[in-house]
């Protein structure tokens, strides 16, 4: 993070490296939907059991859901100055 500093005010800017860390992880779930997209579509043309992509799929969901859930929580956070913690 670089910090550049003037009158008593603060800019935090992200360095390169955290920028392109930060392009990944949000791309990153899209490049996989894709690929087991592409895997699956392949396995049906070949005739092989696709158990296992209907296993990857919902565990990818879950992870959707899991981010998307530390989302809100991290923007609440943010928002409000405080938390609520919810269990499922």
């Amino acid at each position: 993070m670089i910090v550049k500093r003037r009158g008593g005010m603060c800019e935090y800017i992200p360095s390169p490296q955290e920028k392109r860390e930060g392009l990944i992880r949000d791309h990153t779930l899209n490049l996989i939907d894709n690929l087991h997209l592409r895997l699956e579509r392949l396995e049906q043309e070949l005739g092989m059991s696709l158990d296992q992509a209907d296993d990857f799929s919902k565990a990818l969901e879950k992870i959707r859901d899991d981010e998307h859930r530390n989302r809100e929580l991290h923007n609440d956070l943010i928002s409000k100055g405080s938390i609520e913690i919810i269990t499922n």
